[in-house]
């Protein structure tokens, strides 16, 4: 997940957001393990604090956050919460956190944006995304933090996750640091399938046999349907990733730096036709495709849909925990595609940033808090063996490369490390332009008409795309040109 997609997201943006805001967003905690917080040379020695250790050279200083789990979490992400903050506590007792909790189903970014006017903004966020650093650097809602960034030590040696650089650094700047990384593909529930008569090991990834296959799996008498489709606000997450794999492009960039709107070329035609076929021709989705995000959440968990585009990190602890399926239920799947066209499944993840108002001291501890939630390897551990032991393990890429979280996923079924592994060789990062999120706002209405109405051409659906394309050409001439 607009990230509004990642923001509910894992995304999971997502319930693998607020997994992430609710608890892995404060994960990581510098022990003695060499993983050392330094982030600039003013910060080095509160790095190396001792345990509850009081120091003349650090003022107290408050910083605000979002992460606080709320009372619908799962207690297991509550303790585990409270075990994080309190090794970040113990480390930087001079930086008081006042943690706030936000309601399940909260719009963040748009709360964040409303928060910074009123003055009342988290100090820090792990909930921003690659896709939207840009814009937000120019119309000056982050801080720039490049004195943090280029002093830190993890960075210097090598350890940091680098392919979001081009997203986070604009004009020389650094505005963001990867929070978490993720991954995004099909998953789906052997069981559902079987009890359709099909082999779940047998799956199709071809547009044409994809629908063909998934539609026979929907029985309405049996509240059973094939495939959940994101057709909500945030389908131009999804769709981005069925261009891709029709073999298009949103966007191609200029030689001047802008881009040039590719969506409504027949790659995004066909994309989002694929879309509507699954509706139609091949009846292959839920009854309502806009239906909110939880209500797509629930049909997967549920047990209402057998497959569905996102994350296992997105379904695995409700499905298991919450309505008692196994994890062996579960499978994934790359991403449909065109035939002869290769499949990509959409990587990126979530970004720190600072609020621009924070001073230079809230600063400096905002990005201690940054590097023990997300850097730390004691408290990258202690996350991965917590969440593995409640049936959620991270199987996601990790933002810092000397770690791996499968490597404590205990009891995951075997084959995911194979297909997972696979996945991520075919992954693909989003595109990194000013007003990019206005780019996805812009075609939710457009992409609605299309998958709704019933009786379209590929002709109707191209100029209809083509008019959104114009419509931005008008609306951001400093962003996009042809």
């Amino acid at each position: 997940m607009t990230k509004k997609r990642w923001i509910a997201l894992n995304m999971s943006i997502m319930l693998a957001a607020a997994m992430v805001a609710g608890c892995s967003s404060s994960g990581k905690s510098n022990g003695s393990n060499g993983s050392s917080s330094s982030p600039a040379p003013s910060q080095k020695e509160s790095g190396n604090a001792k345990t509850g250790e009081a120091t003349d050279k650090h003022k107290e200083v408050t910083i605000v956050t979002w992460d606080k789990p709320g009372p619908t979490s799962p207690q297991w992400q509550v303790e585990l919460y409270n075990k994080l903050m309190d090794s970040f506590n113990k480390k930087y007792p001079w930086v008081k956190v006042d943690a706030k909790t936000l309601a399940p189903g909260t719009d963040y970014l748009q709360k964040y944006d409303q928060a910074l006017l009123a003055g009342d903004a988290p100090t820090v966020s792990g909930m921003f995304t690659d896709g939207n650093i840009k814009s937000r650097a120019k119309d000056g809602t982050l801080a720039d933090i490049s004195e943090l960034v280029e002093n830190w030590d993890l960075r210097k040696e090598g350890k940091v996750f680098t392919g979001m650089d081009d997203s986070l650094k604009i004009n020389g700047k650094w505005y963001g640091v990867p929070s978490f990384l993720d991954l995004n593909y099909v998953v789906y529930n052997k069981k559902l399938i079987k009890e359709a008569g099909l082999d779940p090991n047998n799956i199709p990834t071809t547009f044409e046999e994809f629908g063909e296959y998934v539609g026979k799996i929907t029985d309405p008498s049996k509240n059973r349907f094939g495939f959940g489709l994101m057709g909500m606000e945030w389908l131009a997450w999804p769709y981005t990733n069925i261009v891709w794999n029709a073999g298009g492009e949103m966007v191609t960039a200029n030689s001047d730096g802008t881009g040039k709107l590719t969506f409504a070329e027949d790659p995004g035609v066909d994309a989002v036709m694929f879309w509507h076929d699954m509706v139609w021709k091949y009846k292959a989705t839920q009854k309502n495709v806009l239906e909110s995000w939880q209500d797509l959440m629930n049909d997967f968990t549920q047990g209402r849909t057998a497959m569905q585009w996102l994350n296992l990190s997105s379904f695995m602890n409700d499905y298991v925990n919450k309505y008692g399926g196994k994890l062996d239920d579960l499978d994934i799947l790359t991403t449909p595609h065109a035939k002869g066209k290769p499949s990509y499944n959409m990587g990126g993840g979530g970004v720190w940033g600072i609020n621009p108002k924070a001073t230079k001291e809230q600063k400096e501890a905002a990005f201690l808090y940054i590097v023990h939630n997300s850097y730390d390897l004691d408290s990258l551990k202690l996350k991965a063996e917590t969440s593995a032991s409640n049936n959620a393990p991270d199987i996601n890429p990790s933002q810092r490369l000397d770690f791996s979280p499968l490597d404590y996923a205990k009891g995951m079924p075997e084959s995911w490390k194979g297909k997972l592994s696979d996945i991520a060789k075919s992954a693909k990062v989003v595109p990194s332009f000013l007003n990019w999120n206005d780019v996805k706002n812009a075609l939710v209405k457009p992409l609605q008409e299309i998958i709704l109405k019933k009786d379209i051409t590929h002709e109707e659906a191209k100029a209809i795309l083509q008019k959104c394309a114009d419509e931005l050409y008008k609306q951001y001439p400093n962003s996009f040109h042809r």
